[in-house]
């Protein structure tokens, strides 16, 4: 993942309500199955991507309240998911990552529709207001912070 994504990803984060915080991991976990379905699997990165979709997968499953009946169903697609990168990560080959990652997607674009009408408040607390486009790079627009520079730390 590059530095610009992560950093888009963190600015995402940081201004999350619980419905696009899981948003947000079904989109870290489509970068890093792209860049696992290019990469080679006799290489380190591979094995290093396997862990990172692995760990998106644990967040999903973590995240999901099992007092639902249609939570218990996105456990299992998550396990199946999991399985598949486990057995991926041994025969060091793609099995079955492309169904895999529509599956997520189909998933990531319900709770994402779903998401739109959540209307709580930032999950992160104390954050900085981030405004786009108050400049603009060359190829990108940047973001400007309210409270750039300022100790935001503990003050005794």
């Amino acid at each position: 993942m590059t530095d610009a994504k992560r950093q888009d990803y963190i600015l995402r984060i940081s201004q999350a309500n619980p419905s696009a915080m899981v948003v947000v991991v079904y989109d870290i976990f489509d970068e890093y199955c792209g860049e696992l379905l290019a990469a080679d699997p006799a290489g380190e990165d591979f094995k290093d991507l396997i862990w990172n979709c692995r760990c998106c997968i644990r967040e999903l499953i973590e995240s999901l309240d099992m007092k639902y009946e249609l939570a218990h169903n996105f456990y299992d697609i998550y396990r199946f998911v999991d399985r598949q990168l486990i057995t991926s990560g041994v025969r060091r080959e793609t099995v079955d990552l492309d169904r895999c990652r529509k599956l997520i997607r189909a998933l990531r674009d319900a709770y994402a529709e779903a998401a739109k009408s959540d209307k709580s408040a930032p999950v992160m607390k104390n954050t900085d207001v981030v405004y786009a486009g108050m400049t603009y790079g060359r190829n990108d627009i940047n973001t400007e912070s309210v409270a750039a520079g300022t100790n935001r730390g503990f003050l005794a």
